[in-house]
């Protein structure tokens, strides 16, 4: 998901910045290394990858086989995963005029699968990493807050599935998903109320289209919509 990987590279690049790179470790193999490190301690997640790429000329981190995963104890592993694609560029000014400032311009992910999964009203997988990432910037010294956006990201070739209480809701196929801008002033309700609700117009408009590649329970979606919009 956005806002958690890109908030995941936003703390991590500040660290690199200010952490020594060991003779045998390129800044590249530091920064999959602190991406992982810090998915656990700080977001209780699990973060991998394949394989990754920093070049700095371009200000880019390039990315494959990326997998993003939640500890919610009350979802099963399989609806922990929020995120995996096969390939993610993150592009922006990496270090800006100071050290807590940082801008991600796109985050472009391709072949993708986002779930996002609910347990109960306004708790879900993406409520867990958004909140530990509004939490982290919080506990930033109030002499020096960390600052950072997130300005654009888009999903190509994504599978949407939105599951509530262990049940599926819908799934659905699409060919580009763009995201809302992210900032430190969002909230977790907040964000995914921006993000979340066109998302379902969207697909309900496909699936009365009769788009054969979205799967949509009516009756549970209209339960999911009534508890949350209350």
């Amino acid at each position: 998901m956005r806002i958690s990987l890109g908030t995941m590279i936003v703390a991590t690049m500040l660290a690199i910045a200010s952490t020594p790179t060991l003779a045998d470790q390129t800044m590249s193999q530091r920064l999959g290394d602190l991406l992982e490190q810090r998915a656990d301690n700080y977001f209780e997640a699990d973060f991998s990858y394949g394989n990754l790429e920093l070049i700095t000329l371009l200000g880019e981190v390039r990315a494959e086989d990326i997998r993003l995963s939640t500890r919610a104890t009350e979802l099963d592993k399989g609806l922990n995963e929020v995120l995996r694609a096969e390939s993610i560029v993150v592009e922006g000014e990496w270090l800006g005029s100071t050290k807590n400032t940082l801008i991600v311009d796109a985050i472009t992910a391709k072949d993708a699968q986002l779930t996002i999964a609910y347990w109960d009203k306004g708790k879900s997988n993406i409520h867990t990493l958004y909140d530990a990432a509004i939490k982290q910037t919080k506990l930033q010294r109030v002499s020096q807050p960390l600052i950072w956006q997130i300005k654009r990201a888009q999903l190509d070739n994504v599978v949407l599935n939105l599951f509530d209480q262990g049940q599926p809701i819908l799934s659905v196929r699409l060919a580009s998903l763009k995201l809302p801008e992210a900032t430190a002033d969002d909230t977790a309700d907040t964000y995914i109320a921006r993000l979340l609700w066109p998302v379902l117009e969207q697909v309900l408009s496909q699936a009365m289209a009769g788009d054969s590649d979205t799967v949509v329970d009516y009756g549970r979606l209209t339960q999911f919509i009534w508890r949350e919009i209350r």
